[in-house]
């Protein structure tokens, strides 16, 4: 699957289901047939649901202000990130909101595997203005096993409802790397993420 050329391979079905029985690409729980098209696996929407509080950001007379070269994240998202009830166990994307949400799945790419990833939105979701990631599509090589953390934002002029563990919210596209990666992921600091917060466990790491 590799390429010496150093082109950009996409794969197929065929070598994602190759990939899933070898263990180079890891989904749990496992997608169903009817998840994995030619060159994709659609992934669900999981919980929970968080929002900027505007009732914090928004507060008159208060100024908050990011520096992106020091600030915490983490720290960030436990002061300002408001988590969203669903509704009879649906969640309700209203128009001109950002969301932060995750994958029910999580995706896994061991370093041995020379495999990484990008998340990409459905064209039926997008037709309805409906964005699930900001600028951030990209798994790398040695992630996981953890969500995918989505920047959801609905464009268009509709309130829509998703189902946890049932709608299908993106795509995962899975791509070969020419060489195995030397940087290990492990400790960065959305590595084996559990939330859209960043929170993370502690798992061992399996490169060989």
């Amino acid at each position: 699957m590799g390429s010496p050329r150093g082109d950009r391979v996409i794969l197929s079905d065929v070598d994602i289901k190759t990939a899933l029985k070898e263990g180079n690409l890891i989904i749990k729980p496992p997608p169903g047939e009817e998840q994995i098209d030619s060159t994709t696996v659609d992934l669900r929407i999981g919980e929970p649901f968080y929002r900027w509080n505007p009732g914090l950001v928004n507060q008159r007379g208060v100024r908050v202000s990011v520096d992106i070269d020091t600030s915490d994240f983490h720290a960030l998202a436990n002061s300002y990130l408001q988590e969203i009830k669903n509704r009879s166990g649906k969640y309700v994307i209203e128009p001109e909101i950002f969301y932060l949400a995750s994958t029910y799945e999580k995706i896994g790419l061991p370093t041995r595997s020379k495999l990484a990833a990008r998340v990409e939105g459905k064209s039926s979701l997008a037709r309805l203005g409906l964005v699930i990631h900001m600028t951030a599509p990209t798994i790398h090589c040695g992630y996981g096993p953890g969500i995918i953390t989505l920047e959801i934002y609905n464009y268009g002029p509709f309130s829509i409802a998703v189902t946890p563990g049932v709608s299908r919210i993106c795509q995962l596209i899975v791509e070969c790397v020419t060489t195995e990666p030397t940087t290990e992921r492990r400790g960065r600091k959305f590595q084996r993420q559990t939330s859209p917060k960043g929170q993370r466990h502690d798992f061992k790491s399996y490169k060989k």
